[in-house]
């Protein structure tokens, strides 16, 4: 079996913009997802703010390490388009796929890869960021935030709210 009957034997859910799949730091229920329609940010609390790190678009994994390790979440996913559709997969469906589709498990260890080197540089970049708008706002306090546009809104910062602990996650 390939990797594309596979996926069309997941357990599917439906999400609606502004919902969190899942919030940094807390416990993994051991499942991660495939997005089959729609968008996903991920937000990264780094210095007291929820950042921006990429989007998830249509045919990308994510949340593997929840599979691998049952560790907490590394970060925070949230819904930015109308609706998105995800398939489940389980620890039992991810071996499952793994052996039907040795494809499958290829194509993940490289997703991962990949986004390890692309979240740490971005991670780098942020707080190399920050470290130089902290040192222009002690010698020229009257810089603007940094993190505005030109019409004063913040770009890639969601705020704090969004990711209250009453929160329930759709993911867990």
């Amino acid at each position: 079996m390939g990797l594309k009957e596979s996926l069309a034997k997941l357990s599917m859910i439906n999400i609606k913009r502004g919902e969190v799949l899942f919030k940094e730091g807390v416990p993994s229920n051991g499942a991660m997802f495939f997005l089959f329609e729609g968008q996903l940010d991920i937000y990264k609390q780094i210095e007291g703010k929820h950042t921006k790190l990429r989007s998830i678009l249509p045919g990308e994994f994510f949340g593997e390490m929840a599979i691998i390790n049952n560790s907490p979440r590394a970060a925070s996913i949230v819904v930015v388009s109308e609706s998105a559709k995800l398939g489940i997969i389980n620890r039992t469906t991810f071996v499952q796929m793994s052996q039907e589709s040795p494809e499958f498990l290829f194509l993940l260890l490289k997703k991962v890869i990949e986004r390890l080197y692309e979240t740490d540089g971005k991670i780098r970049a942020i707080k190399r960021k920050q470290d130089e708008d902290s040192m222009i706002s002690k010698v020229v306090p009257t810089i603007s935030n940094s993190d505005s546009d030109s019409n004063g809104e913040n770009q890639g910062v969601v705020p704090l709210e969004t990711f209250t602990d009453d929160v329930q996650s759709i993911g867990e």
